[in-house]
């Protein structure tokens, strides 16, 4: 998933007005990347299957823009409900739940 994670990390630069070249504030952004991925994961939300889906990753830029630096509350409080409205679109569609495996063995 490294790549993947390039690409939203570019993704989520532009999102935050940030130059691709700056670096300064790629760890942090890279750990909401990440944070969001296994938030989404908990919920048996399928994201490696769906990485490249446009619901999946606009959830993971609004968790990034809800966590992101010292900005406004209000904007923040917004991009959480938008982030809390997303992931019930994804938690109640079965194309993005996480397949249950058969026990061959049973």
């Amino acid at each position: 998933m490294g790549e993947s994670i390039q690409k939203l990390l570019k993704l989520a630069k532009e999102c935050l007005s940030i130059v691709d070249s700056s670096t300064l504030k790629d760890k942090e952004i890279t750990m909401l990347i990440q944070s969001a991925i296994s938030d989404l994961e908990r919920l048996k939300i399928d994201v490696k299957g769906h990485i490249e889906d446009d619901l999946v990753k606009n959830t993971i830029i609004i968790y990034i823009k809800a966590h992101f630096g010292d900005g406004d509350m209000d904007k923040r409080i917004e991009y959480l409900k938008r982030y809390k409205a997303n992931l019930r679109e994804l938690q109640f569609s079965e194309e993005y739940q996480m397949k249950k495996e058969v026990d061959s063995n049973a």
